[in-house]
Order: C-alpha cells, then sequence, then structure tokens
C-alpha cells in the first residue's frame, strides 16, 4: 500500500483532479470578475473627475492672473479670432441623445470661433500653435502638467470657453463622455444638469460674467 502511494505521487496529478482543480479555478475566477470591473469601474470615474476638475482649476488659475491680455483667443492679443472650444488630446466622441454637434468639433484655429488645443493655452504658452499670451503682464504658466491626456475611455476632455467671453449667461464646463463614449449634454448650457453618464467639471456658472478686458 505504501508502495501505490508512492507511485501514484510520482506519477502525478490525475486527469480528474486537474479537472476538479480547474473547475474549482472557473469559479472562482466567476465569482471575482464582477468585483474587479466595478473597481475598474469606479477607478475610471474617480480619474475622470479628477481629471475635469484640474482643468477647470487650471482655467480658473489662468483667468485670476489675467491682467493685460484677452485670454482664449488664437493670438493671445485682444482682438484675436476667439476660442469657442479648447480640447484635449484622444477620440472625438460621438453626439447622443440631447447632446450637440458643437462638442464634436474638430480642431480648427482658422474658424470662428475657433477650437484649440487645451495644451496651447495651459501648458505653454503657444494659442493657437504659433500665437502667445504677454509674459510679463500675466501668463506664468504651465497651468497644467501636460500633455493633456485622453479620458479614461480614450476620448478628448473639451471646455465651451465660448461663453467665458460674451454677455450671454450660459455654463461654462469642463465635459467627458463618460462611459457610453457619447456627449449627451448641450453645448449651450443654462443651470447645467449633465445628460447621460457624462461627467463635468464647473468653470462658470451662468452669472451673465465675462473674463477680465
Amino acid at each position: 500500500m505504501k508502495t501505490r502511494m508512492n507511485l501514484r505521487s510520482q506519477a502525478g496529478v490525475t486527469l480528474i483532479e486537474a479537472t476538479i482543480m480547474l473547475a474549482v479555478a472557473a469559479v472562482l475566477a466567476a465569482a471575482v470578475a464582477p468585483a474587479t470591473s466595478r473597481t475598474i469601474d469606479r477607478t475610471r470615474l474617480s480619474r475622470a473627475q479628477t481629471d475635469a476638475l484640474a482643468i477647470s482649476t487650471a482655467i480658473h488659475n489662468l483667468l485670476s492672473e489675467h491682467t493685460a491680455f484677452s485670454p482664449f483667443t488664437i493670438t493671445g492679443l485682444t482682438g484675436g479670432t476667439t476660442v469657442g472650444m479648447l480640447v484635449g488630446d484622444g477620440d472625438i466622441p460621438e453626439a447622443g441623445t440631447g447632446g450637440s454637434a458643437s462638442w464634436r468639433d474638430v480642431v480648427n484655429v482658422a474658424a470662428s470661433p475657433a477650437v484649440d488645443f487645451l495644451e496651447r493655452h495651459l501648458v505653454r504658452n503657444a494659442p493657437g500653435g504659433t500665437g502667445a499670451y504677454a509674459t510679463a503682464s500675466a501668463w506664468r504658466g504651465a497651468y497644467l502638467n501636460g500633455p493633456v491626456d485622453p479620458d479614461p475611455w480614450g476620448n478628448r476632455y473639451a471646455v465651451n470657453v465660448l461663453y467665458l467671453r460674451t454677455l450671454t449667461t450660459n455654463d461654462v464646463i469642463v465635459l467627458s463622455a463618460g462611459p457610453d463614449e457619447a456627449v449627451n449634454t448641450a453645448f449651450t448650457v443654462n443651470g447645467i444638469t449633465p445628460g447621460g453618464d457624462d461627467i463635468h467639471a464647473v468653470v462658470r456658472r451662468d452669472l451673465g460674467k465675462t473674463v477680465p478686458q
């Protein structure tokens, strides 16, 4: 009997034992997977909220140092082409239910209002790619550590900065399209409630105020 046990030990695990072990492993994996998925989802949501708040804070910091230039123009100078939207890196999200196609505009600094990169205004002093704010009077960046990466789902963050420079009472927000990768929030918003699973941070509520000029 003793000899047979030693021989069986040397022969290794039987097919039945291996099958049982694999079945147990599969059950354990199935039990753990939902919890892991929920953890990943929460981590992504938390990162998107943190990123949006950081971008909002950077814009506030730039505006608080504003003294002699006109923020969010292509040239950095008063009278330059107004920037309507600032965006980060990443894919352009789809326009979902209740969303506006304005959030999907491609970067075009020749348009009016233009679409430009957040990095050019908040990370390095290069609005429009070739312009510059007057550093002697106010631009004291970088206001963000660059580059401005995509949101956790690979899409770009966007800010409707157009309404920082108009008398209209529209909210200015930093927006992520969220897990469904479709923008469900209107571009022109008065009293924002983000649509769908969009994630946002408020830059300015609809107080009818303009940036300093």
